[in-house]
């Protein structure tokens, strides 16, 4: 089984799919490194890919994708191609959840999380303050719905049909939240 996880910025994707791979026992493929790897040409290992904590928020890579969309393109071909490669994965990624559509192999996770809660969490994560964390995350899932509607035709964040599970990731740990996540999934896991 294929887990992806999505989300808007700081709903938590790279450290829930982190956690419900080590409960579960999967690998876990971070996507944003395997990103970077791509537009540093670098060689990839997605078995040895790392949550990159506030790495992209920084980077402006935003200004590079938009400019060079075979960017986008070339990972989300490697990461298709990953898909029918591999078994027991969780990702987190934007694109995959629209893009790929074999049901009985992938299971697909939407975050919930406020503006404000997501706010909160990127000020803690990249240290800045509260209005700098607002323009991030404006300026960053801004790009990306932009961005996705142009390359892909869909949405993010707002074409939610494609996922079999919405996940309200406000109130409760990342422990708690991969425990639920595992007893809704339990039965397809089998």
């Amino acid at each position: 089984m294929i887990i992806l996880i999505c989300g808007f910025t700081a709903s938590g994707k790279s450290y829930l799919s982190e956690s419900l791979a080590k409960k579960l026992n999967y690998k876990f493929v971070h996507t944003s490194h395997i990103l970077k790897l791509i537009h540093t040409n670098r060689d990839i290992d997605p078995n040895k890919t790392k949550m990159n904590k506030g790495w992209y928020e920084f980077s402006n890579l935003d200004s590079v994708r938009h400019k060079d969309l075979n960017l986008d393109y070339r990972l989300d071909n490697y990461l298709k191609k990953l898909l029918k490669e591999k078994d027991n994965l969780v990702l987190d990624s934007w694109t995959l959840p629209y893009l790929s559509n074999n049901k009985k192999k992938i299971i697909k996770i939407w975050l919930h999380a406020s503006f404000k809660v997501r706010t909160l969490r990127l000020m803690k994560r990249d240290k800045v303050n509260l209005e700098d964390a607002r323009k991030i995350i404006r300026k960053k899932d801004g790009f990306n719905k932009r961005h996705f509607k142009k390359l892909y035709g869909f949405v993010l964040g707002k074409d939610l049909d494609v996922f079999d599970y919405i996940i309200n990731v406000e109130k409760n740990s990342i422990k708690e939240i991969t425990s639920n996540i595992c007893e809704l999934i339990k039965p397809r896991l089998k």
